[in-house]
């Protein structure tokens, strides 16, 4: 093992101690929204250590996570990690007190992001799952591919049976998760011109519809909610779906839309049009297209978009005005044809 660890590998080693795993040498992989760690044990094996970042999701929603992660495991065709247990049968470790004096660490608390707040850090293991995020993979075939493999989570899970404790929430709304809703508050008014504050009232409420339609049908489910390029890795030709931490119930129009508005992010808007077409044709070789009215899954997108906008307001106020003139004009073709295009951006 490696000496002079940093204080974030001694708390991941700290939380390595309550697994049956004989781990002989541990890497940063990188900071993202969590730290991950590659660990690997003396038989050769390799882990994903996770930790979670503070405040970001819930106890309920970490083992929400795991326990369908759990399930997909047992699926050779949808090739997702599987959650490893500690030696108490729990998928998430919480740290109580000082751990083992690691989480006193000055430097700990900037790490892990200052939104700690007095929250106990905790660690999740996968297994490793080796190959290239598909971020450097966006080939025609492989969105044909992604297609697919969404097809077969949303078959599976119309079949699972939540164990007791798994998260209720619904993503039946722009929100869903208790975020603060502030975009359209007095405090934030003078960054919009009363055009745009128009343009952007008028999608919500276009938005807020389509949520309000669709939960009077059948076929609600865990979905993924973030399964877009760069929680997909590519391996001999396979994806293998990645970080399941946004679990929460919902339709797969839901899912689709927040991989494609991901998407629209990353490419022109050609390539855009070309990929979500492979996409669709993928999805479209096993299942239905799961749109119950045209222009569904742009609405949904559209609402990705604010809130997105209302998380800049929160958290990058300094680019609000300039987010707010870019997306209004998106918006303004939508409310026209009930399609989000960057070509109008």
């Amino acid at each position: 093992m490696t000496n002079n660890l940093s204080p974030l590998h001694n708390l991941a080693l700290t939380a390595l101690q309550n697994y049956d795993l004989d781990i002989r040498d541990i890497r940063l992989v990188g900071q993202f929204t969590n730290t991950i760690f590659r660990a690997k044990t003396g038989d050769g094996k390799s882990y994903l250590v996770r930790l979670c970042r503070p405040g970001w999701r819930t106890l309920v929603d970490l083992r929400s996570e795991a326990a369908w992660m759990e399930a997909l495991s047992r699926d050779p065709s949808i090739g997702a990690p599987a959650p490893v247990r500690d030696r108490n049968g729990e998928f998430v470790v919480e740290f109580e007190g000082a751990a083992a004096g690691v989480i006193d660490a000055p430097d700990l608390t900037a790490a892990l992001l200052p939104e700690m707040r007095g929250e106990p850090p905790r660690c999740m293991v996968t297994t490793w799952i080796p190959g290239v995020s598909m971020e450097k993979r966006m080939t025609e075939e492989n969105f044909t591919k992604l297609g697919e493999l969404f097809t077969r989570l949303h078959e599976h899970a119309l079949g699972i049976s939540p164990p007791p404790g798994f998260t209720t929430r619904r993503m039946d709304s722009i929100y869903a998760r208790g975020e603060a809703d502030e975009l359209f508050s007095e405090r934030f008014r003078s960054a919009f011109t009363p055009r745009s504050r128009e343009i952007y009232e008028r999608t919500r409420q276009v938005v807020e519809a389509a949520y309000a339609s669709l939960f009077r049908q059948p076929g609600m489910r865990p979905i993924h909610n973030d399964l877009a390029q760069g929680n997909v890795l590519v391996y001999r030709g396979r994806l293998h779906p990645l970080d399941f931490e946004d679990t929460i119930w919902g339709y797969p129009v839901h899912d689709i839309a927040y991989a494609l508005f991901d998407l629209s992010r990353e490419v022109p808007p050609d390539d855009y049009e070309r990929l979500r077409a492979c996409f669709r044709a993928g999805y479209e070789s096993r299942l239905p297209w799961p749109e119950s009215a045209p222009g569904q899954i742009d609405a949904f997108c559209a609402g990705r978009m604010i809130w997105v906008t209302n998380y800049v307001a929160l958290y990058e106020e300094e680019y609000l005005e300039q987010h707010i003139a870019w997306n209004a004009r998106v918006f303004e073709h939508f409310l026209e044809s009930g399609e989000v295009s960057f070509r109008y951006r």
